[in-house]
């Protein structure tokens, strides 16, 4: 396991924080306080608002998020959002991929999972 996950799960250092979003493009001004983790601007912060995200998209089973979060918790946090707009992708795709609609949500979460799983074999890339 990598140094930065070592160092996260022993509550070492908290996870980046992002600076809020200007409709302008570009940071303005300077900030006083510390920005918060959670702003409705910025994308989620940590493994479990990534799920959060997922699940808000696409309908993911408690299984489901188990195996995402396996997934993205080997991922420096930067790469955790390329990874779960990854699987939102693929479960779309392998939703509409199926004719049937009494298959497409399974049709959609094996399309999904796939990735997960290549990912944690290291046969895959984020």
């Amino acid at each position: 396991m990598g140094r930065w996950l070592e160092k996260i799960r022993n509550a070492e250092v908290d996870t980046p924080r992002k600076p809020p979003k200007s409709p302008l493009g570009g940071l303005e001004g300077v900030a006083e306080d510390a920005f918060s983790e959670k702003n409705e601007d910025s994308a989620p912060v940590t493994t479990t608002d990534w799920i959060e995200w997922i699940a808000e998209r696409c309908p993911v089973l408690p299984e489901d998020k188990t195996h995402v979060a396996r997934g993205l918790f080997r991922l420096h946090p930067r790469i955790q959002q390329r990874l779960a707009e990854r699987y939102v992708d693929a479960w779309r795709e392998g939703h509409d991929a199926e004719p049937s609609s009494v298959k497409q949500e399974n049709a959609g979460r094996r399309a999904a999972n796939i990735i997960i799983t290549k990912l944690l074999k290291g046969d895959e890339h984020v």
